[in-house]
């Protein structure tokens, strides 16, 4: 095909300018010097070919032609050589043949100005890159590269977009700052976007756009180039450079100097200090102050002025009384339009500045110490005249009370109005809470050092080594292979190598020819990742602790998982006598409480170990098996066809009736009730019709072995659902046997948990398999039950439903099951699960007549994958999302627009949510599945906080509370914290909890914050106030979870090195997460986080728009991004209001 990209960019770029214009396809007839003729009919000049490569008679070409005015023939103003591929137009130094040039499918990872990286280890320049195409981090692209053999690393020597198109008459749906959305499903960049002269992108335009495949956040295509779908829109006024008009803002005009020192520092909460700002004419000209005013957005009014009396050079009485002034909140645009006019558009001091004064309005938390308001201070009249002379060498003042009643920072610009300029200057100021004190760092920051063992030329090691059985309850035979890390690899990793010199398939997209390969590729770069990441816990100079008979290793960070340890896993244990002789120590994990790892050694050592110091390193212990992947085959891996089977039962099914198996014990043969009695028939009499869909498709099994995908977005009871066919196919279908799979013990757990409280299984008929290393306290009482006859697996492998996690799946492999042995495979949350993790489960079963159902949402959490190689490669990409990706199961509205716009046989996506407001649910809806879902929840629940004193609207349960804390580390702990934020959390969670009227339950409340070391703290301040029962963790620790009231902090607050920090944003910077985190509550979500920093974030930046737009926008100061928008709104109010 020769309609490449950038020749698409150019005649959509052309035509743009509102040019008739043509494209056409022809031969050159004639070619002289600078002149030349396309089929001896358009005429061209040598400027107009690209490349700068001469053309040749009887070459073929396309040409954009239009009208020339002067002659009324045709001129083509473009013209192109026809390629049979994208070329590379920088003249490549060597011949392609020499290069040995190979194609990558990759994202670009980094950008610089000169070039960039695809998956963090093929450089391009730009050069490289096709005309028409200016990349951008997160794009799809295709790529032509090579090994350098001087450097052995991957160079692109071609770079053109994975996929684009064009896509006319669209509407842009929001814009904050230099982002924005076209038709609620396209990013765009203002700084990477092109544009035809004179034309500003503005919301609601209509326009046609040239997209590429992208991930940006939680949209896949990015705008190359915009223009308006009609030639008005080109009318419109380009933006002005606001940063330039607030630096001239900032400037001394007229001979008028202005205090610069306007800082307060920093206040503690309900305290008030003064500050006197000068204003001094040294020029010749004399000038009035007209009036003065703010300019920011700030909700809870913590400024106001006290201006001179008549006659007097500074204000008196300033200590005790206050001229509040009129405050407005002015958008860039409107400061820019002041700063240019010649007649400031001020109202006279007279006027303008008699008004309530700046005391907190009552739904203000943070209104003075102890949850006292601020008393009101006096308001002063000025003279009525209202201005303020001042001529040459003259001076007067302005004094500035703060009283801080918003914690945090706080920047606000102050505008000076004279009769021919404005100067502006921003007030800032810093409030803390006295509890900020209790959680505020104890040492500085530092990285932690790790001790380096001297390794000695001639030294010998003697390992002694302890009889260790991993469980006493099991023994399995260990007959599977071994898969060691070669030794390429892990250099490459080690020497930061290109990982392409040792599996170059891994440029390939995933395909059954590089299946195998690529994943066990992945999969040891996430061991090698692991190995690495355990050795830096390793410790030095470490005293065990006797406990009776055992020794005890104390290790910090134990309980946040830094480092990872179970009972059963590896330590080595080291003497310090760097002779040439070390004795290593063989331990194991025996027990885990808190940070204490009980040990099992060697008895010897044991009995005469007197605290010596010892040096401590961690073993990584591996869980995957590579065994898994020669088992499937196409149609289960890669299906690209549907071949539907005869299906398993049919059915009539009854809408209406339900019946149970205590109705029917007449009926029942073997614990099995028959076919007949069972027709028609659902156990669950409250299923929806998209829920009861699902269920007749899986028992049906039509599309088996080709996995069906069971598609839940949050709160549409997909478990429920679940749970419904696994009943289902168990009593309908007397030969099946049902593995049930989930990647966490917490899922598998609940599937059993539901399983159980349904009442139509007994134990006889379930078992659940746990790992052994998995600890019987962390099992609850009614999933005992069910443990027991799991710890033989030989006899648990014969039960019809068995239940375990992903990778405890694998023991069956070890035992020898055959293959088919189970019949239907369900995976719980398989968007969670790693694509060689759900494979485990999922190569037990017949390739033939084994049915696969996969459960999740690709929307939401995926796998946790720790390196960041194998993320570049895909192995964050699970499954689900994988097949989901193809066109087998991609939506399609046009062909399955009556089946919810994918096809029945392969996926069901439910779409009435039952947990939360419809207020809350109405982003995520919009954002992640296309403003389908429905609200469907319990009314008497998710209204029941509408009425709550602290919201911002009455009956919209949000609140957006901006607060410019402050981040922070402490020790040698990497996990940051904000304890602004931890106070605000702490006090909303006093507020509900506490009430006296309508307290909410501590079980009914959640706070979810990134940051482990922000848990802690919370957790601390939760306990001071005997709120410990309250759930505080990550995102991962709410998934699958609801909560009446979610309460969000999202600590990061450097506003300096956001785009540099993306790595360690948490889920401000990942869509699921975002999406996780905002759909876990049922009725009342309160957000704490620096606005400044989340309106980077496309997610983040639409909840802001989002909570401005509804009026429940509390807290600091707004980023100039959203100002204007919150000007547009307050206007709007006030026309509102008016009428």
């Amino acid at each position: 095909e020769n309609k490449f990209l950038r020749f698409s960019v150019a005649i959509f770029w052309l035509q743009t300018q509102l040019r008739i214009l043509k494209t056409v396809q022809g031969v050159v007839t004639r070619f002289c010097h600078d002149y030349g003729m396309i089929d001896d009919l358009i005429c061209f000049t040598s400027d107009a070919v690209m490349s700068g490569v001469p053309l040749n008679v009887g070459q073929k070409v396309i040409a954009v032609v239009e009208e020339d005015k002067t002659s009324n023939g045709l001129k083509a103003i473009r013209v192109e050589a026809v390629s049979d591929k994208w070329e590379n137009y920088s003249s490549p130094t060597y011949d392609s043949s020499e290069l040995k040039t190979k194609m990558l499918t990759g994202n670009i990872t980094s950008l610089t100005e000169d070039g960039g990286y695809i998956n963090k280890t093929t450089s391009f320049s730009m050069d490289q890159v096709c005309e028409g195409f200016e990349p951008c981090k997160g794009d799809w692209v295709q790529a032509e590269y090579f090994i350098n053999p001087t450097t052995w690393s991957s160079e692109a020597v071609s770079v053109k977009p994975l996929r684009y198109k064009r896509v006319d008459k669209v509407r842009i749906s929001s814009i904050c700052g230099r982002i924005g959305v076209v038709d609620d499903s396209i990013f765009f960049i203002l700084d990477s976007l092109r544009l035809p002269d004179g034309y500003s992108p503005r919301r609601h335009d209509l326009v046609n756009v040239v997209v590429v495949e992208s991930n940006q956040s939680c949209y896949i295509w990015r705008a190359l180039c915009m223009a308006p779908s009609d030639k008005n829109g080109l009318s419109a006024p380009s933006e002005m450079n606001l940063d330039e008009s607030y630096e001239n803002l900032m400037r001394d005009k007229g001979g008028l100097e202005v205090s610069r020192m306007t800082n307060f520092g920093t206040l503690k909460l309900g305290e008030s200090k003064n500050m006197v700002i000068w204003i001094e004419n040294k020029g010749n000209v004399p000038h009035s102050l007209i009036s003065c005013r703010l300019a920011g957005w700030e909700k809870e009014k913590q400024f106001s002025f006290q201006l001179p009396e008549k006659g007097q050079k500074t204000p008196t009485a300033f200590l005790s009384s206050s001229v509040p002034v009129k405050q407005e909140n002015l958008s860039k645009g409107s400061i820019n339009s002041l700063n240019n006019s010649r007649e400031p558009t001020c109202q006279p001091l007279n006027n303008a500045f008699v008004m309530n004064n700046g005391t907190p309005r009552d739904e203000n938390l943070c209104s003075g110490e102890n949850g006292q308001n601020v008393e009101e201070q006096p308001t002063v009249e000025t003279e009525a005249n209202g201005e303020i002379f001042i001529p040459p060498d003259g001076k007067t003042s302005i004094v500035i009370i703060c009283t801080a009643v918003n914690p945090g920072r706080c920047k606000e610009l102050l505008l000076l109005c004279f009769s021919d300029f404005i100067i502006g200057r921003y007030i800032e100021v810093t409030v803390i809470n006295e509890e900020e004190s209790l959680i505020a760092a104890t040492e500085p920051f530092s990285v932690r050092k790790h001790k380096v063992i001297p390794e000695l030329q001639h030294m010998k090691t003697t390992v002694s080594v302890t009889e260790h059985k991993r469980s006493c309850r099991r023994h399995l035979p260990s007959f599977l292979p071994y898969y060691p890390i070669p030794d390429r690899l892990r250099k490459c990793v080690e020497q930061k190598l290109d990982i392409l010199t040792f599996q170059p398939l891994l440029a390939e997209r995933l395909n059954l020819s590089n299946y195998k390969a690529n994943l066990s590729t992945l999969l040891w770069l996430e061991e090698i990742h692991a190995e690495m990441e355990i050795k830096e816990f390793s410790m030095s100079g470490i005293i065990l602790k006797k406990n009776g008979n055992f020794l005890v290793l104390e290790v910090p960070g134990l309980t946040e998982g830094r480092p990872s340890l179970y009972a059963g896993d590896k330590v080595i244990l080291k003497s310090q006598d760097y002779s040439e002789h070390i004795i290593e120590y063989i331990a194991y994990v025996t027990e885990i409480h808190n940070e204490d790892a009980t040990l099992r050694l060697n008895p010897e050592f044991e009995r005469v170990y007197n605290s010596e110091p010892m040096d401590v390193e961690f073993a990584f212990n591996r869980t995957l098996l590579f065994f898994s992947f020669p088992f499937l085959k196409p149609k289960v891996l890669f299906p690209d066809t549907l071949v539907l089977q005869s299906p398993q039962v049919v059915k009539t099914w009854n809408k209406m009736g339900c019946r149970t198996i205590a109705d029917d014990h007449e009926h029942i043969v073997n614990g099995i009730m028959t076919p007949e009695q069972r027709d028609c028939e659902f156990f669950n009499p409250v299923l929806n019709e998209h829920q009861k869909l699902a269920v007749k498709r899986i028992l049906s099994g039509e599309c088996r072995p080709t996995p069906y995908i069971l598609f839940g977005p949050p709160g549409t009871g997909k478990t429920v659902t679940m749970i419904e066919a696994i009943l289902q196919v168990h009593y309908t279908l007397p030969d099946s046997r049902i593995l049930v799979c989930a990647p966490s013990n917490s899922a598998t757990d609940l599937v059993c948990l539901r399983l159980h409280d349904s009442n139509l299984l007994k134990p006889g008929a379930m078992v659940r398999v746990n790992a052994s290393c998995r600890c019987e306290e962390t099992i609850s009482d009614t999933v005992k039950l069910y443990c027991k006859d799991g710890d033989d697996i030989w006899n648990a492998s014969r039960f019809r439903i068995i239940i375990t996690t992903c990778s405890s799946a694998g023991m069956f492999y070890q035992i020898g099951v055959r293959l088919g042995h189970f019949t239907h495979v369900f995976v719980d949350e398989a968007g969670q699960a790693s694509e060689p993790e759900c494979l485990i489960p999922l190569g037990l079963i017949s390739e033939v007549n084994g049915q696969i159902v996969l459960a999740g949402d690709p929307m939401q959490l995926g796998p946790v994958i720790k390196s960041t190689l194998a993320m570049a490669y895909g192995l964050n990409i699970s499954m689900l999302e994988r097949l989901m990706s193809r066109s087998l199961y991609q939506r399609n509205e046009d062909t399955f627009g009556v089946y919810g716009s994918y096809n029945p046989l392969l996926v069901t996506k439910l779409l009435k949510n039952y947990r939360s407001h419809s207020t809350l649910l109405a982003l995520p809806s919009k954002l992640f599945y296309h403003k389908e879902l429905e609200v469907c929840a319990d009314t008497s629940v998710v209204t029941s906080l509408l009425g709550w004193e602290k919201l911002p609207r009455k009956g919209f349960p949000l609140i957006f509370h901006g607060m410019r804390g402050s981040e922070t580390r402490e020790g040698h702990n990497p996990s940051w914290f904000n304890p602004t934020e931890a106070v605000q959390v702490m006090r909303y969670c006093c507020l509900l909890a506490k009430h006296i009227n309508n307290a909410v339950s501590v079980t009914d409340i959640g706070v979810i914050t990134p940051y482990r070391k922000q848990v802690e703290k919370i957790r601390f301040l939760l306990r001071n106030v005997d709120l410990m029962d309250i759930k505080v963790g990550s995102v991962e620790e709410f998934q699958g979870q609801e909560y009446l009231v979610i309460i969000i902090s999202t600590v990061r607050s450097n506003e300096g090195s956001f785009d540099d920090d993306r790595y360690y944003l948490g889920f401000l910077s990942n869509a699921k997460r975002f999406n996780v985190a905002i759909t876990r509550p049922k009725a009342l979500l309160i957000l704490v986080g620096n606005p400044h920093v989340l309106v980077k974030d496309p997610c983040f930046s639409a909840l802001l728009e989002y909570s401005l737009a509804n009026g429940v926008y509390v807290g600091c100061d707004l980023p100039s991004e959203l100002k204007s928008l919150q000007q547009a709104l307050c206007i709007k109010t006030n026309r509102l209001t008016a009428c």
